[in-house]
């Protein structure tokens, strides 16, 4: 017989208390000010600058990255938690606008770093310590990257075209329940616990996992469809 977890409720407050919290308004408040402080340094970006001003710009940014995961790492686990909570599919939407905001605004040290002559780009590479492979992989990208304003627009179109459909998608499959058997027991089930059968030893129990999502999966085929086709 299977051994399956009881799952509670997760406790996010090691991120913060709550949306409207005191603390995620200084999260907010933080990540802004760290991001404007990093705007007003654009001027320093050279192909002369110094290995340790170079440096000091990574950190900065990684700093503005660790703040901003924070928070979108509360948003998405408060979606994930239950996907039809109007409030938490708000508080994500509102998050992944204001993190493609953010990243546009920083897009420049990136842009500038691609375009760094290859000389100087090995001259800073050397000094760069544990940063230099992430200085590389991203100078890696530089065949395929756009300019600074379509870079932009497509930052901005990610939030309204596949991480929309990728939040209804889930919005809609989340709320799916399954009618499955197991040892005489009828159970109701989420997609999540149905899948725990689908990994079973017990072939025929896979099998029956699969076919119950699959068939549930059906009943909404034209509309996950058209998901699946602009995804």
């Amino acid at each position: 017989m299977m051994t399956t977890y009881e799952q509670t409720r997760w406790q996010l407050d090691d991120l913060f208390p709550g949306r409207d919290s005191d603390e995620m308004k200084a999260g907010f408040e933080a990540l802004e000010a760290t991001v404007s402080a990093f705007e007003a340094r654009r001027g320093e970006l050279t192909s002369e600058i110094s290995p340790a001003a170079l440096l000091d710009f990574v950190t900065q940014m990684e700093n503005i990255y660790r703040l901003g995961y924070r928070v979108y790492g509360f948003a998405a686990l408060w979606f994930s938690e239950n996907t039809q909570n109007q409030d938490a599919q708000t508080f994500m939407g509102k998050v992944q606008q204001i993190f493609a905001q953010l990243q546009n605004r920083i897009l420049f040290f990136s842009l500038w770093w691609k375009d760094v002559d290859d000389e100087n780009a090995e001259r800073l590479m050397k000094e760069a310590g544990v940063y230099a492979y992430f200085l590389r992989e991203m100078r890696n990208f530089k065949p395929y990257t756009l300019t600074e304003a379509e870079e932009k627009i497509l930052n901005i179109k990610n939030v309204t075209g596949p991480n929309a459909l990728t939040t209804l998608y889930e919005t809609i499959t989340n709320r799916f329940q399954f009618e499955f058997e197991v040892e005489g027991e009828k159970q109701t089930l989420t997609r999540d616990a149905l899948m725990t059968y689908a990994f079973s030893a017990d072939a025929s129990l896979r099998e029956r996992a699969f076919k119950t999502l699959y068939a549930t999966y059906k009943k909404e085929g034209p509309i996950l469809g058209q998901i699946y086709q602009y995804l």
